[in-house]
Protein backbone atom coordinates (compact mmCIF):
# COMPACT_ATOMS: atom_id res chain seq x y z
CA UNK A 1 0.00 0.00 0.00
CA UNK A 2 1.14 3.06 -0.79
CA UNK A 3 1.19 6.37 1.45
CA UNK A 4 -1.54 8.02 -1.08
CA UNK A 5 -3.64 5.10 -0.99
CA UNK A 6 -3.58 5.17 2.75
CA UNK A 7 -4.97 8.97 3.10
CA UNK A 8 -7.56 8.27 -0.24
CA UNK A 9 -8.56 5.67 2.12
CA UNK A 10 -8.76 7.97 5.48
CA UNK A 11 -10.12 10.91 3.74
CA UNK A 12 -13.32 8.84 2.49
CA UNK A 13 -14.41 8.09 6.14
CA UNK A 14 -14.50 11.39 6.75
CA UNK A 15 -17.67 12.35 8.23
CA UNK A 16 -17.07 15.88 6.75
CA UNK A 17 -16.49 14.51 3.57
CA UNK A 18 -19.37 12.43 3.72
CA UNK A 19 -21.83 15.12 4.17
CA UNK A 20 -20.96 16.06 0.66
CA UNK A 21 -23.40 14.29 -1.72
CA UNK A 22 -20.67 12.67 -3.94
CA UNK A 23 -20.51 9.68 -5.75
CA UNK A 24 -16.90 10.65 -7.27
CA UNK A 25 -13.32 11.07 -5.22
CA UNK A 26 -10.58 11.26 -7.57
CA UNK A 27 -7.15 11.56 -7.01
CA UNK A 28 -5.34 14.70 -8.82
CA UNK A 29 -8.35 16.06 -10.30
CA UNK A 30 -11.97 17.16 -9.86
CA UNK A 31 -14.97 17.10 -12.48
CA UNK A 32 -16.19 20.29 -13.47
CA UNK A 33 -19.79 19.05 -12.35
CA UNK A 34 -20.53 20.02 -8.51
CA UNK A 35 -20.34 17.75 -6.00
CA UNK A 36 -17.08 15.70 -6.17
CA UNK A 37 -13.92 16.12 -4.71
CA UNK A 38 -9.85 15.27 -5.23
CA UNK A 39 -6.74 14.76 -3.39
CA UNK A 40 -3.51 15.96 -5.28
CA UNK A 41 -0.14 15.15 -3.51
CA UNK A 42 1.76 18.20 -3.23
CA UNK A 43 5.12 16.32 -1.62
CA UNK A 44 6.89 14.30 0.50
CA UNK A 45 9.51 15.94 2.05
CA UNK A 46 12.38 14.11 4.51
CA UNK A 47 12.60 16.78 7.34
CA UNK A 48 14.92 15.58 9.53
CA UNK A 49 16.76 11.99 8.24
CA UNK A 50 18.16 9.52 11.23
CA UNK A 51 21.64 8.66 11.38
CA UNK A 52 19.96 4.88 11.83
CA UNK A 53 18.35 5.27 8.64
CA UNK A 54 14.56 6.54 7.90
CA UNK A 55 13.38 10.29 9.37
CA UNK A 56 10.60 12.64 9.91
CA UNK A 57 8.73 13.38 6.81
CA UNK A 58 5.74 15.65 5.70
CA UNK A 59 3.61 14.08 3.59
CA UNK A 60 1.58 17.19 1.61
CA UNK A 61 -1.54 17.12 -0.10
CA UNK A 62 -4.45 19.01 -1.22
CA UNK A 63 -8.27 18.54 -1.28
CA UNK A 64 -10.50 20.29 -3.89
CA UNK A 65 -13.60 19.96 -3.34
CA UNK A 66 -16.24 21.45 -6.15
CA UNK A 67 -19.21 22.69 -4.69
CA UNK A 68 -22.64 24.28 -5.39
CA UNK A 69 -22.30 28.31 -4.97
CA UNK A 70 -25.16 30.86 -3.99
CA UNK A 71 -25.11 33.32 -1.15
CA UNK A 72 -26.49 30.41 1.80
CA UNK A 73 -24.26 27.57 0.05
CA UNK A 74 -21.38 29.49 -0.05
CA UNK A 75 -21.08 30.16 3.72
CA UNK A 76 -21.65 26.50 4.36
CA UNK A 77 -19.01 25.55 2.23
CA UNK A 78 -16.84 28.04 4.11
CA UNK A 79 -17.57 26.72 7.14
CA UNK A 80 -16.84 23.11 5.44
CA UNK A 81 -13.19 24.02 5.14
CA UNK A 82 -12.83 25.67 8.36
CA UNK A 83 -14.46 22.41 10.26
CA UNK A 84 -12.20 20.16 8.23
CA UNK A 85 -9.37 21.90 9.36
CA UNK A 86 -10.39 21.68 12.76
CA UNK A 87 -11.13 17.77 12.10
CA UNK A 88 -7.65 17.32 11.72
CA UNK A 89 -6.34 18.75 14.70
CA UNK A 90 -9.47 16.58 16.51
CA UNK A 91 -7.67 13.18 14.97
CA UNK A 92 -4.25 14.03 16.08
CA UNK A 93 -5.50 14.62 19.47
CA UNK A 94 -7.20 11.07 19.47
CA UNK A 95 -4.01 9.79 17.95
CA UNK A 96 -6.60 8.95 15.04
CA UNK A 97 -4.01 8.78 11.46
CA UNK A 98 -4.24 6.69 8.53
CA UNK A 99 -2.86 3.21 8.08
CA UNK A 100 0.38 3.63 6.67
CA UNK A 101 2.84 1.37 5.11
CA UNK A 102 4.80 -0.81 7.21
CA UNK A 103 7.72 1.34 8.02
CA UNK A 104 5.69 4.15 8.40
CA UNK A 105 4.37 5.93 11.73
CA UNK A 106 1.98 8.93 11.73
CA UNK A 107 2.12 11.51 14.49
CA UNK A 108 0.50 14.18 13.15
CA UNK A 109 -2.20 15.33 10.79
CA UNK A 110 -2.49 19.57 10.59
CA UNK A 111 -4.59 21.77 8.05
CA UNK A 112 -3.70 25.23 6.42
CA UNK A 113 -4.66 27.66 3.83
CA UNK A 114 -8.66 26.63 3.26
CA UNK A 115 -10.33 28.99 1.24
CA UNK A 116 -12.31 29.07 -2.73
CA UNK A 117 -9.91 28.56 -5.12
CA UNK A 118 -11.74 29.45 -8.14
CA UNK A 119 -15.40 29.57 -9.36
CA UNK A 120 -16.32 28.07 -12.89
CA UNK A 121 -17.13 30.39 -15.70
CA UNK A 122 -20.81 30.65 -14.73
CA UNK A 123 -20.20 31.14 -10.94
CA UNK A 124 -22.76 28.21 -9.93
CA UNK A 125 -19.96 25.82 -8.37
CA UNK A 126 -16.82 26.79 -6.86
CA UNK A 127 -13.72 25.10 -6.06
CA UNK A 128 -12.66 24.73 -2.95
CA UNK A 129 -9.15 24.21 -1.45
CA UNK A 130 -7.72 22.70 2.01
CA UNK A 131 -3.39 21.95 2.35
CA UNK A 132 -3.14 19.20 4.44
CA UNK A 133 -0.07 18.08 5.96
CA UNK A 134 0.43 13.85 7.49
CA UNK A 135 3.34 14.42 9.47
CA UNK A 136 5.64 10.96 9.88
CA UNK A 137 8.30 8.57 10.95
CA UNK A 138 10.39 6.20 8.90
CA UNK A 139 11.97 3.71 10.03
CA UNK A 140 14.32 2.98 6.97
Amino acid sequence: MSIMQAVREYMAECPLLAEIPVKARYIDWTDDKSTNYGIFVDSDNIVKKFVSGGGKHEYNFVIQARLRRDDKKSLENAELVERLGKWCAAQTAAKNFPKLPEGCTPTKLSAANGYLYENDDTGKTGLYQLQLKLSYISRN
